[in-house]
């Protein structure tokens, strides 16, 4: 002990203990203090009973010499903290070369395991800002992958772990996988064996207690643990086949799980990783032979997404079962009864395995489904299909080619009466109609807006069209509707009848526009617009205006609710440049919307005229 500490310990002014403690704080000793971080002692006052310590933040400052005893932790001059304090450039200068040594420095100082969390307080904010800890972590994992000895997390959650250089990197890995108990850290552990493969002298043999191990764990467990289960075997499996290994004798197969657990297969399906269902469904001829596969993979058709519908079709094409393919999507089609990921697969499969269904049939399947994903959820719900359907530069083009005119009409319609689609994407797919079908040009002049006003002025025309196309739904949509839904009756359990839900739905949508035309029709009143005033600019006036700021004129023609036509100047009543108009006088001057943006334009009426006199 320090000659000064043991005089103040024989005098009675410090503890033995306390001296103890300070003998590790002599000047130059870097400590830390848990409120105030690191600092370094500067000087021993010890006649004047305190010790003086330069902190990061505060320099200079002045402890009790028991207090700063019990309070403060002297550091090794070999730890992490202490180069922070003593030889900070160099360790900045190596942060940014090796940031490996860095973390393998703070794991030197941490017993080997380290959380992330904990490795950025270490160095945060005077090695790595704290601004730029991220970035230098992204580069620190990269850097790792040269030390085998150092195994990092996935998740943030989990340690950063230093392996005993002394043992064998592969053997380490399959005794932590061994000791994990449960199948979720069981996944992990085996992605990590599967991440690192190359530590391996021989992975085949090597790995043949990992192999036995899933086994016996998932034999025990699927039953309760079905998807994770089934999961851990598929992942295995994938092992086995990149390694050359044989399975143990006796060992569990993805078919045997599958042939046991029958009525839950398509409930897990979704939560298996994308990149193994087609192993996962190539075992299904095995599990389920003499044919019953088929209908198995047919019925999740309908029930999977995205990656499982592809898997699904080359698995039957595989096994020349494209008829039965073909047959089973004519009869969805007409029924309505395919989900979302199984129409854009059609649609990307066109000239493909899809081929013999995609027609106007299917087209009319796709309107169904986004009018009843609209009604069910928004403009959210119809996303993907809208897009695969409104996007695709050549789609609608290709689907009309072939069809007969009254099929075309229809489809064109109901294109444009939906409310799936805005104004924009109506005209868009129009123009790809009549690319491929010229003589379909006149449907662009139709326009199905409907207003909710207690009385719709409407042009006798508009108002003919517009009980046509609720005749339409009565006469030919509703009647067809009602007949899917007695086919769908046939097909069993109306609890578990996708079909009859599906025909249902679509009824429901057809209902609601039946009522949404009967109500607008209620309150139209037609009119040929024969002797309206030309004072003021009214319902039926043809108005010339124009634009103060650049003196461009325009004439408007402003006639009813259904009149609306941009590329004639002829403009419903209802919209906003027509009633900032209506109500004007030549030479009052007003503001409309712009006509490519959002905002205003000052304009003046310039002259008015009648749109009929006879």
């Amino acid at each position: 002990m320090h000659p000064e500490l043991e005089k103040l310990v024989s005098a009675a002014k410090l503890t033995p203990n306390d001296a103890a403690k300070l003998d590790q704080l002599q000047p130059e000793t870097v400590c830390q203090h848990k409120s105030w971080g690191l600092g370094k002692i500067a000087e021993w006052d010890l006649l004047g009973d305190r010790v003086i310590i330069d902190f990061e933040t505060k320099p200079g400052h002045p402890m009790k010499l028991a207090f700063a005893a019990e309070s403060l932790t002297p550091m090794p001059a070999d730890h992490l903290l202490a180069k922070r304090v003593n030889d900070l450039a160099n360790l900045q200068n190596l942060a940014r070369e090796k940031p490996g040594a860095i973390v393998e420095m703070a794991l030197n100082c941490a017993s080997s395991r380290l959380l992330i969390d904990d490795l950025e307080r270490l160095l945060t904010p005077t090695v790595v800002t704290t601004a730029d800890f991220k970035k230098w972590w992204d580069a620190a994992k990269k850097d790792l992958k040269s030390y085998r000895h150092v195994v990092v997390p996935t998740r943030r959650s989990d340690p950063i772990v230093m392996r005993d250089q002394a043992e064998k990197p592969g053997d380490l890995m399959i005794k932590s996988f061994l000791d994990v108990r449960d199948l979720k850290g069981k996944m992990a552990a085996l992605n990590a064996i599967v991440k690192d493969l190359d530590l391996f002298e021989n992975a085949a043999q090597d790995l043949q207690p990992v192999f036995q191990d899933i086994a016996e764990v998932v034999r025990k467990s699927w039953r309760l643990n079905l998807k994770e289960s089934l999961q851990l075997l598929l992942n295995r499996d994938d092992l086995v086949e990149s390694t050359k290994a044989t399975l143990p004798e006796g060992a569990l197969q993805v078919h045997e799980v599958l042939k046991e657990a029958r009525q839950q297969i398509a409930e897990v399906t979704s939560g298996l990783a994308s990149a193994t269902l087609g192993r996962f469904y190539r075992a299904f001829p095995i599990a389920f032979p003499d044919g019953e596969w088929i209908k198995e993979v047919l019925a999740h058709l309908t029930k999977t997404g995205g990656r499982a519908v592809s898997e699904i079709t080359s698995v039957l094409d595989e096994h020349d079962q494209l008829d039965v393919l073909t047959e089973y999507l004519r009869k969805a089609v007409r029924n309505r009864a395919l989900s979302t990921d199984l129409l854009i697969w059609i649609c990307k499969e066109r000239k493909g395995l899809a081929a013999s269904v995609f027609d106007m049939d299917l087209g009319q399947a796709i309107l169904g489904a986004l009018e009843n994903d609209h009604h069910q959820g928004g403009p959210k719900r119809t996303g993907r299909l809208s897009d695969a359907f409104a996007d695709d530069k050549t789609l609608v083009g290709e689907m009309v080619t072939d069809a007969d005119g009254e099929e075309l009409r229809l489809f064109a319609r109901r294109i444009l009466s939906t409310l799936v689609f805005d104004e924009l994407t109506k005209r868009s797919l129009m123009g790809k109609i009549i690319k491929a079908r010229p003589e379909m040009e006149r449907m662009m002049e139709e326009n199905e807006s409907a207003q909710k006003d207690e009385v719709l002025i409407v042009s006798w025309p508009s108002l003919d069209a517009k009980k046509k196309e609720l005749d339409d739904i009565i006469v030919v949509q509703i009647p067809q509707n009602k007949r899917d839904i007695q086919i769908a009756r046939e097909y069993g359990d109306l609890r578990e009848n996708f079909e009859y839900k599906s025909a249902k739905q679509h009824q429901a949508v057809l209902l609601r526009m039946q009522a949404k035309y009967e109500r607008e029709l209620r309150h139209a009143q037609g009119t040929d617009f024969v002797g309206v005033s030309s004072d003021k600019v009214a319902i039926g006036t043809v108005v010339d205006i124009q634009d103060l700021s650049d003196d461009t004129k325009t004439t408007y023609t402003i006639l009813g609710a259904w009149d609306s036509n941009p590329d004639e100047n002829l403009l419903s009543y209802l919209s906003e440049t027509a009633k900032a108009l209506i109500g004007k006088a030549a030479g009052e001057e007003c503001e409309v919307p712009e006509d490519s943006a959002k905002g205003t334009k000052q304009v003046k009426v310039l002259a008015i005229r009648p749109y009929k006199t006879a």
